[in-house]
């Protein structure tokens, strides 16, 4: 019995070692990720948050406080560095995006209270300032902020909170899907992109200016924004695949009894400040690199 054990453990150990070899080889997804261990902690973040009307202020509320109680986790690191910004503000191009905070991380709790936790808390949903408010782009300039961030920020981690669906529609100047600013980020592996996206939000009908006039957004096209989104993470897993990006997707559950602690989990992962936390999260993502192969 005891032989038949060890025979059993040996074949499938050299099963374990053979289906690594054969994913280094075939998943240039895992052959990355696999090459990654051995690389130092990661000190530089960027967090971008999407605050357009198709977000739930519910779920950035618990975005918010995610990330606050994560980053709390890095005062006094000296060497952690981090930068925030919202876009999805209302308008096109450069003014649809503000950023928040940039700093190292703060040194003690009073510091971090002023510099960097009273802002996040004040981010909030795009509305506008006029009275006519209803009738800003409703969407998030998603590909536009994608490229301006990722050509700023090679080498970097970058988390992205937002639902993933690109709308400049109400803008004369349109951006296309940032293929060449993603490339180019991808071109060195210890960048990475990170999307914590929750389903499209529908709050109700709107009325927007565009370049065509007066458009009207309906929750009748909630289905249209969530083909958009998909249709945008496809592109996106179409360069991870290739080796050209190492991107990452977290689904954030519509449940608010386990929203708070999956976003809690995944910043931690996403942001770690232990050793332990660094070699939890490179394990994370060889296992993630794996399911995918798997799922195809």
């Amino acid at each position: 019995m005891k032989r038949f054990i060890l025979i059993v453990a040996i074949l499938a150990s050299m099963a374990l070692v053979i289906s690594t070899i054969a994913l280094y080889f075939t998943n240039k997804d895992f052959a990355t990720e696999l090459r990654q261990v051995s690389q130092p902690k990661r000190n530089t973040f960027h967090i971008g948050i999407d605050v357009s009307r198709t977000m739930r202020p519910d779920i950035l509320a618990d975005f918010k406080d995610a990330l606050i109680s994560r980053l709390e986790n890095l005062i006094g690191e000296k060497k952690v560095f981090y930068h925030i910004s919202i876009f999805g503000l209302p308008g096109c191009g450069k003014e649809t995006i503000a950023d928040i905070v940039s700093t190292q991380s703060p040194e003690d709790p009073a510091s971090f209270s002023r510099r960097v936790e009273k802002r996040i808390r004040n981010i909030r949903i795009a509305t506008g300032e006029k009275a006519d408010a209803d009738e800003a782009p409703l969407g998030s300039p998603l590909f536009f902020f994608l490229e301006k961030i990722l050509t700023e920020k090679i080498g970097e981690r970058v988390i992205i909170f937002s639902n993933l669906v690109n709308n400049d529609s109400g803008c004369q100047k349109q951006y296309p899907f940032p293929v060449k600013a993603i490339t180019r980020f991808g071109t060195n592996k210890e960048g990475q992109i990170i999307f914590l996206y929750p389903t499209p939000y529908s709050p109700g009908r709107y009325k927007y200016k565009s370049y065509y006039g007066i458009q009207r957004i309906t929750p009748k096209q909630h289905e249209g924004l969530i083909k958009k989104q998909l249709n945008f993470m496809i592109e996106m897993q179409k360069l991870s695949s290739s080796g050209k990006a190492r991107v990452f997707f977290y689904y954030i559950p519509n449940d608010p009894q386990r929203r708070l602690n999956f976003l809690r989990s995944q910043l931690q992962d996403s942001i770690p400040a232990t050793i332990f936390e660094v070699i939890w999260e490179r394990l994370s993502k060889i296992v993630d690199t794996v399911v995918g192969a798997v799922r195809g």
